[in-house]
């Protein structure tokens, strides 16, 4: 078919005004919204999975340096073409060298967890990767102590708050699994729309692990006759080891017999502990949780799985005592039946414990989450 230059330009001119028209409704319709995802700043991206692309969401990969000089990556997802500044969420995260990064077909819990809520609660939110894991540099992860982790994460806290799209005025911060111990550390004395803990309590790190060793002890089948005699070890070696700061082989040379005990607490291998040295695990030791709750100034919602066996109910009530009796009424306590630490279903304390025949559920979290949210000023 042949076409005249006036009838080629007048498509051409047609051609361009739905490109236009189709632009704007992307720019009117959130439902509609195009997202894209860029990197900034001089941090190569180094991960296992390509950038994240999330439907509607406009994410970013940058870079906060800390005082100390290392350089961690945040992942800062948004709804597209939001133009306003927007409540932000700092979700602060766990104790292992695992990066915060995920794949858009990521199917695990906390990936699950992550997606629906950044992707439902129309803010904007931030996820940041201690140095030495990911794409971020400077110590490495398994030699990163707790309190240069904190202040880490209070470096991205401040970033957060001074982004030109966030309302300084409206962050929240969400602490997962070990990131709820740093939670109540950032927020204390901060101006913070509110707080979100899952999965880490306010006891003592020695309380802690002596809970955590009886739950292992207990759901792996250890005989009976067996259990008082391993708990009273335990207490023994976290009091040489946690309370007094003595490493292991400061305890090996003055009890042989004590020694023993390091190669049967979960998570050891040579001088690490969960792949954390051992100054990580004495300064968890020396935090006053309970003290920086009771000075966080905002809502809180503590939330417990059922089958965490990684952390006890009690540990987590706790959380909500302490802020409930500073301020009545601002802290929420709530358990969910059937889950494990990771978001994942099961059908039995035991199952959860072994991992058998789980499915990743993040679904009624996020739900209390969302609702939690949509009450903030």
């Amino acid at each position: 078919m042949n076409v005249t230059a006036v009838e080629e330009n007048a498509m051409d001119r047609k051609a361009r005004l739905v490109v236009a028209v189709a632009g704007c409704l992307l720019c009117i319709v959130p439902g509609l919204a195009a997202s894209a995802t860029r990197l900034i700043g001089d941090l190569p991206h180094r991960g296992p999975h390509p950038l994240l692309e999330l439907a509607g969401m406009d994410t970013e990969y940058g870079v906060v340096t800390t005082e100390a000089g290392a350089h961690l990556r945040t992942i800062v997802t948004k709804p597209s073409n939001s133009r306003a500044r927007l409540p932000a969420v700092l979700f602060v995260p766990w104790l292992s060298c695992d990066s915060v990064d995920f794949a858009d077909t990521s199917t695990d819990g906390w990936s699950l967890m992550l997606k629906q809520l950044s992707t439902q609660s129309h803010r904007l939110w931030m996820r940041v990767d201690k140095s030495g894991v990911g794409d971020s540099t400077g110590t490495p992860c398994d030699q990163l102590d707790y309190e240069t982790e904190l202040g880490q994460y209070r470096a991205a806290f401040n970033a957060l708050r001074a982004r030109a799209d966030v309302d300084p005025e409206r962050v929240v911060i969400f602490g997962g699994s070990m990131g709820a111990t740093y939670a109540p550390l950032i927020a204390a004395g901060q101006k913070v729309a509110g707080v979100i803990v899952w999965g880490g309590g306010a006891t003592t790190w020695f309380e802690r692990m002596l809970a955590f060793e009886r739950h292992a002890l207990e759901l792996g089948g250890t005989e009976p006759a067996r259990l008082s005699t391993e708990m009273t070890m335990r207490a023994n070696y976290f009091s040489h080891y946690l309370l007094q700061g003595e490493a292991p082989e400061v305890i090996a040379r003055a009890d042989p017999e004590l020694a023993k005990v390091w190669p049967k607490i979960v998570g050891t291998s040579g001088n690490l502990h969960y792949g954390r040295p051992l100054a990580f695990h004495q300064q968890a030791q020396r935090q006053n949780w309970p003290a920086a709750w009771a000075q966080v100034h905002a809502p809180v919602l503590a939330v417990y799985g059922e089958y965490d066996w990684f952390e006890s109910p009690a540990a987590m009530r706790l959380i909500a005592d302490v802020v409930n009796r500073e301020r009545p009424g601002s802290a929420q306590f709530r358990e969910i039946p059937g889950l494990n630490h990771h978001f994942t279903r099961f059908n039995s304390p035991v199952a959860a414990y072994k991992e058998q025949d789980g499915v990743a559920d993040p679904s009624q979290f996020v739900t209390i989450v969302l609702g939690w949210l949509r009450q903030l000023p």
